[in-house]
């Protein structure tokens, strides 16, 4: 562009962008967005780009790419972090860190939409009328936690067929609620879950909308975590049966609670409070790292998730983790009260406002320095260590990595045959004296 006299630069086009808040969009020769960034002072910011004065290893390269921009003002700090995790959504950009395999990760899913709610194992994301609990990086875990579930509460499958038709007998009767359960037991037949106690038994209707209702409220606070609301209000349900002489429903209530306990048994116990927090470790190696995530909840690890990043050592490490918390808590409805990171991040205000709204709770990003804490985030930074390991030997990244170094090496320099040991030699003298050598030797790769 500053090829030619009567278009300006791009140290020039910045001077005129303003200084207000919002995003910034760099685009190469082609027009693709190769990154999108936010910022207080957009001018101010996009200036540190063009001036080099930005110190992140990456900026040089990226620079040498950037042939134009685009930037969107906003009002507030916390409209340009949602608009900058939405543009980075859709346009993907090479230099953004993200996810290295972006497939979609299961969800546990609850269709609120409908009269009686079913829960579901799921891939999709954000479909009207529905919440999601996770991501769960384990599908068999997801599955697992689905079917321990309906041990524990009763709660219809939306892969039931019964519960389909049921579905459609409510559509059909729109504003009939109060007698939909007389048509389902008119029509219906009960299916295997609801014999097996499982299925609360909508299907015939065995259940009030009500009833089935507080099921759906506990099944709630159970993937929310917060089970010992759960385990409350059944321990005074079973009270109450046995008081009525009811001893086949308050049996029914034990085994559920025996399940509960069961599942508490397996899960470690962290910390001797009821404490709620996310605990997130990186590892990185240069081009790659790995993020592993502790959910705790009422003190318990709850769920562990294992994530493979597209960024290493290549980005700053402040970057690296909040780029990963925009993804992450972009996708997840499970919000905690405080998130524990090993690095203090520079726009650690805005995305507590950010994760705040949509728990609308406040949420605050923490660095412990000592204690349970300090020791649990040691963990998950060593778990994010393995997570990678087991990701590069089973793909063979790290063999990919280096064939392709050698075979780029061979052509650059005309090589008869790719260079599987090189040595490299280093002298220095001091005005023709004091000689020091030395040598590295690089073996297939």
């Amino acid at each position: 562009m500053a090829g030619h006299d009567n278009i300006p630069t791009l140290a020039e086009q910045v001077s005129r962008v303003p200084t207000q808040p919002g995003c910034y969009l760099w685009k190469d020769a082609k027009g693709d967005v190769i990154y999108v960034g936010k910022a207080k002072n957009l001018r101010a910011r996009m200036r540190q780009y063009v001036t080099l004065q930005d110190e992140r290893q990456k900026i040089p390269l990226m620079m040498q790419l950037v042939a134009s921009f685009d930037y969107i003002v906003v009002e507030t700090e916390h409209e340009a972090l949602v608009l900058e995790r939405n543009l980075i959504g859709q346009y993907h950009p090479y230099f953004n860190v993200d996810l290295k395999d972006d497939k979609s990760y299961p969800f546990i899913a609850i269709t609120k939409s409908d009269l009686f709610p079913a829960i579901k194992y799921t891939r999709e994301r954000h479909k009207p009328g529905t919440r999601y609990f996770g991501p769960y990086t384990d599908s068999r875990a997801a599955r697992e936690t689905i079917d321990t579930l309906r041990k524990v509460i009763p709660i219809c499958s939306a892969s039931c067929a019964e519960w389909r038709r049921c579905r459609r007998i409510v559509e059909s009767h729109k504003g009939e609620e109060d007698i939909v359960n007389m048509i389902c037991a008119q029509n219906g037949r009960p299916c295997f879950d609801y014999h097996v106690g499982r299925g609360p038994g909508a299907c015939v209707g065995a259940i009030s909308p009500a009833d089935y209702a507080k099921n759906v409220k506990r099944v709630e606070r159970f993937l929310s975590g917060h089970r010992k609301d759960v385990v409350d209000e059944l321990t005074s349900e079973m009270t109450e049966a046995a008081e009525t002489l009811d001893f086949e429903r308050a049996a029914r209530v034990k085994r559920r609670l025996e399940v509960i306990r069961g599942l508490d048994d397996r899960q470690q116990v962290v910390f001797p409070s009821s404490v709620d927090i996310d605990v997130i470790g990186f590892y990185r190696e240069e081009t790659i790292s790995a993020a592993c995530v502790f959910v705790v909840r009422e003190g318990r690890t709850v769920r562990t998730c294992e994530f493979i990043l597209d960024k290493g050592l290549d980005v700053d490490e402040e970057e690296l983790q909040s780029g990963f918390l925009k993804r992450y808590y972009d996708e997840t409805a499970d919000i905690p009260a405080e998130i524990n990171l090993s690095v203090e991040l520079e726009d650690a205000e805005a995305l507590g406002e950010w994760l705040a709204g949509k728990r609308e709770r406040s949420c605050h990003l923490h660095r412990p320095q000592r204690g349970e804490k300090h020791r649990l985030l040691d963990m998950a930074s060593k778990n994010a260590r393995h997570a990678l390991m087991r990701y590069m030997m089973r793909t063979g990244y790290a063999d990919d990595r280096t064939n392709q170094a050698l075979l780029e090496l061979e052509s650059a320099l005309a090589l008869p045959a790719p260079p599987m040991r090189i040595e490299c030699f280093d002298i220095s003298t001091l005005h023709g004296t004091f000689t020091v050598a030395s040598m590295v030797v690089f073996t297939n790769g």
